[in-house]
């Protein structure tokens, strides 16, 4: 019998109260050390005079010189990733820390849930949890902390977290006889967002497919679970953009999940367009079933939407 896998993410962010260059240097392994430690491997690496992106046996990790994006899925236990990346960068030099763990499709599988997670984590910072989201349907756990050291202006990410794609989508992302990565972009029309970013991908046996890409300081990542038990796929982007609405509805067009997530998390700048103005107030074929905003006092806010598609 198959063990069927755990689509859905757990996210670290850590932001830096200064620029430090040294902490993107893997020559003495450490950050193979950090991934090997929450139970995953690094498959290959691509990166930028500002970014290093590492595709990851279970999603990705990214590093840049001021802050730290780790994002791992499956049966992996991220927080287990905190111990070795404070031997990297000490808790002095954090401005935030921000941990995210969406409620899971099996989570009878995994050795730890969020309650256990921030029990960890306080170990290390104090900070605050929350809940995004019905208690009962698809939501999102934040625990985060943060000092006043540093204010970010024109901060962004864009999360679509997406359940039950169409057959017809499932079926191409099954690789096939002398089928390539390439291919499998070209026919599902991942390559048609933000085609200007160098990328790195890679399809994993029997199932399962995973994507990074870079510009400058900017990423997107797309990870994917095929299964028909339990699909899942997962966009996100720190890429700003005016008005989401396009790259939203392709994402969609791309996946045709039945339901999903949207999460903008932002920081509080006076002159920052007002998130829900650069989200769409509609989705075609689809409704919109949650809608919350919540304002912490770190600086960041985060808009949350449920869509389900419509009947």
């Amino acid at each position: 019998m198959t063990i069927p896998f755990e689509g859905p993410e757990k996210k670290l962010e850590i932001i830096l109260k200064e620029p430090d260059p040294g902490i993107r240097s893997n020559a003495d392994g450490r950050w193979t050390g950090v991934v090997k430690a929450c139970g995953a491997e690094i498959v290959s690496r691509k990166n930028t005079a500002e970014i290093d992106a590492y595709l990851l046996s279970e999603s990705s990790l990214f590093i840049w010189d001021d802050r730290i994006l780790m994002i791992t899925c499956g049966e992996t236990s991220l927080v287990k990733a905190v111990p070795g990346i404070l031997d990297i960068v000490s808790k002095e030099s954090i401005a935030f820390f921000f941990y995210e763990r969406k409620n899971l499709m099996y989570p009878h599988r995994q050795n730890s849930d969020f309650e256990m997670d921030v029990r960890d984590l306080t170990a290390y910072f104090t900070g605050k949890s929350y809940r995004l989201g019905p208690a009962n349907h698809d939501h999102v756990h934040i625990f985060y902390y943060s000092t006043p050291q540093r204010h970010i202006e024109g901060d962004v990410t864009l999360e679509m977290l997406m359940h039950d794609m169409h057959p017809v989508v499932l079926g191409a992302f099954v690789p096939t006889e002398r089928d390539t990565v390439e291919a499998l972009e070209k026919r599902t029309g991942i390559n048609t967002l933000y085609p200007d970013m160098e990328s790195d991908s890679c399809q994993f046996q029997p199932y399962g497919y995973s994507l990074n890409k870079i510009l400058g300081d900017k990423f997107m990542t797309i990870h994917v679970t095929p299964e028909p038990s339990g699909s899942y796929a997962s966009f996100e982007t720190n890429y700003s953009e005016a008005d989401y609405t396009g790259t939203i509805n392709r994402v969609a067009e791309i996946f045709q999940p039945n339901r999903f997530t949207l999460v903008m998390t932002g920081s509080q700048d006076e002159d920052q367009v007002p998130q829900d103005e650069r989200l769409p107030s509609t989705m075609t074929g689809y409704r919109c079933t949650e809608k919350s905003f919540y304002e912490f006092d770190c600086g960041y806010a985060v808009s949350f939407f449920n869509y389900a598609k419509n009947s």
